[in-house]
This record gives structure tokens, sequence and C-alpha cells, in this order.
């Protein structure tokens, strides 16, 4: 039977488009943001920018959370440009995307990619 294959390619093909790779098109531009909220301390670190997070209601699971975005590409402004530390401020809100994270409390995402929202 040929439906074998033809499954395997198609899972196959589904499984590599989840693995989505951040290098060509920006996961920003391509799904919804894994979580909404409120910036509630920013720190400056030499090659990340700490930023304490308190979620939107239903984002729940984040409580707590403070993403290290990476210094290049891990921030943007509303209009797509770069963003490093100084421009973050408390208060400011932020659609965050991450790929997977630990379990625990807080919950620690490692290579999150975010939006400061206008």
């Amino acid at each position: 039977m040929r439906i074998r294959p033809v499954v395997a390619a198609a899972s196959l093909a589904l499984a590599l488009a989840a693995c989505e790779a951040r290098g060509g098109d920006d996961v920003r531009d391509s799904r919804a943001p894994d979580a909404v909220g409120t910036v509630t301390s920013v720190e400056d670190a030499t090659g990340v920018i700490a930023v304490g997070f308190a979620p939107d209601p239903g984002d729940e699971y984040f409580e707590g959370t403070v993403f290290e975005f990476a210094e290049q590409g891990g921030l943007e402004g509303p209009g797509g440009e770069a963003l490093g530390g100084s421009d973050v401020s408390v208060g400011d809100r932020l659609e965050v995307w991450v790929e997977e994270c630990a379990e625990s409390f807080p919950v620690q995402c490692s290579d999150p990619v975010g939006r400061l929202l206008p």
C-alpha cells in the first residue's frame, strides 16, 4: 500500500513546520503571542535584557516569570524596530513568544522574543 509513505511524509512535514527556525521567518509575524502582559522590571545586562512580567488574565502560567531576551533581536517595538533595555520601561505592555519552557514556578523559558505594544 502507498498510504503509509504518504502519511509518513505528511507527518514529517508537519513536524518540521512545528519546529520553525527563527532565522528566516520571525515567529512574531507567523503566530499569535504565547502571552501578553505588563513589564514589572527591567535589567539590562551584558548580552540579555531581563524583563519581569505580569501576565494578563488567561496567561497566568507565566505569573512571576522574568524573560531573558537576547540583546540582539530579542525585543522589538510596535513597528518592528529593534529595542534595547533602555527602550523598555516598567508599565509597558508586552507580547511574548516562547518555544519551550521548564515546568517550574515561575516558569523558565529559553530564547523568548517579545514585542512592545503601542
